[in-house]
């Protein structure tokens, strides 16, 4: 594990027009949740997005109050600590208005799990408006693999979290989705925390 560059970037996220701030969590702090942006350039597949992208997305075009994820990490390893770990991120949420799976009517992830979003696309075959991606950049980049690596490290020592609960978005029960990538391994990275 390196040293973590990071930068707080968590005033410059837009929010919703008009929405009140973000409550505090209601929650204890229960585990890691691992994602990737899914998003690549079509040129060369690396992600050119940043937390502002991402969340700018997330305000803009979802409508969502703020963005998903308490930390984004770049390709060349840059994390960005864009929302307030006191807040709950929309990052995991699902359906569940009669809590058929006792999971907070959905929220449980959102409101128990920390989101860190690697920005990359972690999967072969991708395309974009039927426009195939070339399969570079189908894995964290070594940069962002050890900042990975070290942001989850310090988190789970922070709260005291044992390695089983770092998980997948994917890994997640209630979820459906193959985030955060076939290509990231979220098992060498519970083992890689130490």
């Amino acid at each position: 594990m390196g040293e973590l560059r990071m930068v707080d970037v968590r005033a410059d996220m837009p929010v919703r027009l008009g929405s009140p701030p973000p409550e505090p969590r209601t929650g204890t702090v229960l585990g890691v949740a691992v994602h990737h942006s899914a998003t690549a350039n079509v040129a060369n597949g690396l992600s050119l997005d940043t937390a502002r992208s991402i969340f700018e997305h997330q305000v803009l075009r979802r409508g969502w109050q703020h963005g998903g994820y308490h930390y984004c990490i770049r390709p060349n390893g840059m994390v960005e600590y864009s929302l307030d770990e006191a807040v709950s991120g929309f990052h995991a949420g699902f359906v569940d208005p009669t809590d058929e799976l006792g999971l907070e009517r959905g929220q449980f992830w959102n409101e128990h799990y920390l989101a860190v979003c690697v920005l990359g696309w972690f999967e072969s075959g991708r395309e974009i408006a039927g426009r195939p991606i070339p399969d570079h950049f189908i894995r964290p980049t070594q940069r962002q693999w050890s900042a990975l690596v070290t942001l989850v490290a310090d988190l789970r020592a922070r709260y005291r979290l044992p390695a089983d609960s770092v998980r997948g978005h994917g890994e997640l029960s209630g979820c459906r989705t193959r985030c955060p990538g076939t290509n990231l391994d979220v098992a060498a990275l519970r083992l890689a925390g130490g």
